[in-house]
C-alpha cells in the first residue's frame, strides 16, 4: 500500500464551497491509467488530475484529467487549479508549462497559502469541427422550447479548441430552466463531443457578457459549474456568431449559479482580421482539503 499526497481545490471562485471541485494528487508516479480512473471516481468530483514528471525537462509537469467516465485530452479548471496546487507546493510564480494531452499549456499562476490566480494560454485555436444537431432534438434533450433556441448566425454548432462542444444559443430564462432529458439526449449522437454548452448575454453579475451552463452526461457529469475547455473554444462560437471588432476582448462568463456553485471565467480573446488569433482563460482558485490516499 502506498500512500499519495492530495489537495482539493475550488476553481474558478474565489470563495470555497462554489466554483468547480477539483482533486490533484501531486506525486502520480507508480499509478497506471487504469489506478487513475478508480481514484478519480473514488474522489467522486467531475475531475481529478494526476502530476507527474515532464517528458520535455524544458516544462514544469506532465499532467493527466480524468472525469468519472475516462481521460480528458484537455480541461479547463483542472488546468487553472493544478498550476496553483504546483506553484505553491514549488514555490513557484509567473510562467509555469503545463504538458497535456492536446500540447503544451503556457500557465501565468500566482499561488498563495490558500488561494490563487492562474491564465493559461491554449496552443489549440477554436474552430468550428463538425454540423450540429437539429434544433427539435436539441430543444428535446435540454427541456426546453424550440422557439428559444436562437437560429440564423446564432444557430447551434460543434467547435473546439482541443476538445469539442455543442454550443448552443437560447433566451436567458431558457438557458436558467433547461434540465437534461435522458430519453432525448442520445438522440443529439455527440460522439466525441464532451458535451452541450447552452449560453445567453448577460446573467446574475452586472459584468456578466455570458451566462452558461454544461451538460456531459455521457462523460459522467451531469451538469458541470465551470467548464474553462468549453470557454476556450467558445471563441469558435462567437467568432461565426456576431461582429468582433479586432483587437482584444475580455468576457466575463458566469456559470454554476443554478446549482448553487456559481463561478466566474476570464476569456481573454484576441481578434485580428476577423480571426481568433489567440485564447487566454484565467480564474481564481481557493484550497479547500489536502491529504493522503492509500492505493
Amino acid at each position: 500500500m502506498t500512500a499519495y499526497d492530495f489537495v482539493t481545490l475550488d476553481v474558478f471562485t474565489d470563495k470555497k464551497f462554489t466554483g468547480n471541485q477539483l482533486a490533484v494528487l501531486m506525486d502520480a508516479r507508480g499509478l497506471s491509467t487504469e489506478e487513475m480512473l478508480t481514484v478519480t471516481r473514488e474522489f467522486n468530483l467531475s475531475e481529478t488530475t494526476f502530476v507527474l514528471p515532464p517528458e520535455n525537462p524544458e516544462n514544469t509537469a506532465r499532467v493527466r484529467i480524468f472525469t468519472l467516465g475516462y481521460e480528458m485530452p484537455f480541461a479547463g479548471h483542472p488546468t487553472v487549479g493544478t498550476a496553483i496546487a504546483i506553484a505553491r507546493a514549488r514555490g513557484l510564480k509567473g510562467e509555469i508549462r503545463l504538458e497535456l494531452n492536446t500540447g503544451v499549456f503556457p500557465v501565468t499562476v500566482e499561488a498563495a497559502s490558500e488561494n490563487g490566480f492562474a491564465e493559461f494560454q491554449n496552443p489549440n485555436l477554436p474552430t468550428e469541427t463538425g454540423a450540429a444537431p437539429s434544433i427539435k432534438d436539441i430543444a428535446a434533450a435540454l427541456s426546453i422550447s424550440e422557439d428559444a433556441v436562437q437560429q440564423g448566425a446564432k444557430a447551434p454548432r460543434l467547435c473546439g479548441a482541443g476538445v469539442d462542444y455543442l454550443y448552443v444559443c437560447a433566451t436567458l430564462d431558457a438557458v436558467r430552466s433547461a434540465k437534461v432529458n435522458s430519453a432525448a439526449w442520445d438522440a443529439l449522437k455527440l460522439d466525441n463531443v464532451i458535451g452541450v454548452y447552452l449560453y445567453a448575454k448577460g446573467g446574475e453579475a452586472a459584468d456578466a457578457s455570458y451566462h452558461a451552463r454544461m451538460f456531459a452526461p455521457n462523460a459522467g457529469i451531469a451538469e458541470d459549474p465551470a467548464t474553462g475547455s468549453a470557454a476556450a473554444g467558445f471563441p469558435g462560437q462567437i467568432i461565426r456568431s456576431e461582429t468582433i471588432e479586432d483587437g482584444v476582448h475580455r468576457w466575463v462568463i458566469e456559470q454554476g449559479f443554478e446549482m448553487g456553485r456559481p463561478s466566474r471565467i476570464i476569456a481573454t480573446v484576441a481578434v485580428e482580421n476577423g480571426a481568433v488569433q489567440s485564447v487566454r482563460i484565467g480564474g481564481d482558485a481557493v484550497f479547500v482539503q489536502k491529504g493522503q490516499i492509500f492505493i
